[in-house]
């Protein structure tokens, strides 16, 4: 139960940082703009902030955040599916003690 827990907060942290936080500029500029990719990568760590605290498992959620989301905006390496598969497997870090 404890791990249906975790999987569901990440889940939200995910949909809160990558949607909610991120103002349509940002999403529209990351791709052109390392300055507003790093805004929105630091917005996207909040909600694992709030509920995980500072640990190197958010640090590892930001850096890749920070390579993969110019993959997908800048460069057009890879699609929308596979950015978001990333993001879920990054977040399985938080199961790592």
């Amino acid at each position: 139960m404890e791990i249906m827990i975790t999987v569901l907060e990440l889940i939200a942290c995910h949909f809160i940082g990558d949607y909610i936080l991120q103002t349509r500029f940002i999403a529209e500029s990351k791709g052109e703009n390392f300055y507003h990719l790093f805004i929105h990568c630091f917005t996207y760590c909040i909600p694992f902030y709030v509920l995980f605290g500072l640990n190197w498992q958010l640090i590892v959620v930001f850096v890749v955040h920070f390579i993969t989301d110019p993959l997908k905006a800048r460069w057009h390496k890879i699609n929308y599916l596979t950015d978001q598969i990333i993001h879920f497997v990054v977040m399985s870090v938080y199961f790592i003690q």
